[in-house]
């Protein structure tokens, strides 16, 4: 059945042969997982190193997770490959600006944040698309979890407005510039991600730090515009949020709500492809759900591909065995709508995601 390519992992380590690293490759090659995410920062290194009185932007770049060079970076997802398969995707978090986990810091050139990428001309957008996503195909990414498609709604957003991770406000801009992202990805063989659903642009917190409620503040036919025009589009997935709408799933996380992923993305809004949550080490999550909890909650709701990136918090072991084995016995409880048959349709939207890649050119 294969339960455990359902899942996305982050690793700890730069370097073939390094012992943590080689362990949590045996880790996700014993899971069976489809996906590893890799970092510039690991946070709990970074957050060590603050408490022991190291200044924070030198306490980022001393605080290597997987991320050091442009070569290294190449010899590790080959060798990720080596380890786990031709199939697996090796995804990042590239957006440009803020969050961007190639930064000039480790030897990178620098890439516009969404809000300066939208103020480029036409032809300057294309060129920096092409850039960021030709780079990331030949250091060995597949999987881009980008372009953010939130709407910059609230000016004291914390996580998306003050980051200028939004195009902007309205939608039609956010379209048009991720429609340039999304042709330079699907040309250089990458798969993209929008994100995220149903929209985090209107909140004023951080689901990295806690619940994030946005009853009141969302805006339903404008934040839904992006995904109704966008996620119809080949080699893409969608990555649902942290965030509570009570209206939509009462008092549940959107990445873990049915009535969120197979009610609103997949029959309202059309979407059949495959669902990636946010990670579910998040506090939004971490507080209220053990990492196998979350991951069943995330399944039985619809979603195709958890993400537990592994670099929140202090964790000795690595969690791919506990998620698969947590996936395995929720199938076999009959916790998961569908059982195996739910399963089945998984693989088949991870498989035809990863078919997709490549058409462009």
């Amino acid at each position: 059945m294969g339960v455990g390519k359902l899942i996305c992992v982050g690793v700890r380590g730069t370097t073939p042969g390094e012992p943590l690293l080689e362990s949590d490759l045996d880790a996700c090659r014993s899971a069976g997982v489809s996906g590893v995410v890799l970092f510039d920062v690991d946070v709990p290194a970074w957050r060590r190193l603050q408490a022991d009185g190291v200044a924070p932007e030198t306490a980022r770049t001393r605080a290597v997770r997987n991320i050091l060079t442009p070569d290294q970076v190449r010899g590790l997802t080959a060798h990720i490959r080596e380890r786990l398969g031709p199939e697996v995707f090796v995804g990042i978090d590239q957006e440009g600006g803020a969050v961007a986990r190639l930064s000039p810091a480790r030897g990178f050139a620098a890439e516009p944040s969404a809000r300066r990428f939208a103020a480029l001309a036409d032809t300057a957008r294309r060129q920096a698309a092409a850039h960021q996503a030709d780079q990331l195909a030949d250091l060995g990414f597949d999987l881009n979890f980008a372009p953010c498609v939130d709407l910059d709604l609230e000016p004291h957003n914390e996580i998306i407005g003050t980051l200028e991770r939004s195009y902007g406000a309205e939608p039609d801009t956010v379209v048009a510039c991720a429609n340039v992202v999304l042709d330079a990805h699907a040309a250089a063989g990458v798969a993209a991600c929008l994100k995220h659903f149903p929209g985090h642009g209107s909140s004023r917190g951080d689901t990295h730090r806690g619940a994030v409620d946005i009853t009141a503040t969302w805006q339903r036919a404008a934040e839904l515009a992006p995904y109704r025009a966008l996620c119809r589009r080949p080699g893409v997935a969608v990555m649902a949020a942290h965030v509570i709408q009570r209206d939509l799933a009462g008092n549940s996380p959107a990445s873990l709500s049915a009535p969120v992923i197979e009610g609103l993305l997949r029959r309202e809004i059309g979407f059949d492809g495959v669902v990636v949550t946010d990670s579910i080490d998040m506090r939004a999550i971490a507080d209220i759900h053990s990492p196998g909890e979350a991951a069943v909650a995330a399944v039985a709701a619809g979603a195709d591909l958890v993400v537990d990136a592994l670099n929140l918090t202090e964790r000795a072991e690595h969690p791919a065995p506990l998620l698969a084995e947590a996936l395995q016995r929720a199938v076999a409880d009959g916790r998961i709508p569908g059982g195996a048959r739910r399963i089945d349709e998984s693989l088949a939207r991870l498989h035809c995601l990863r078919t997709q890649l490549g058409a462009g050119g």
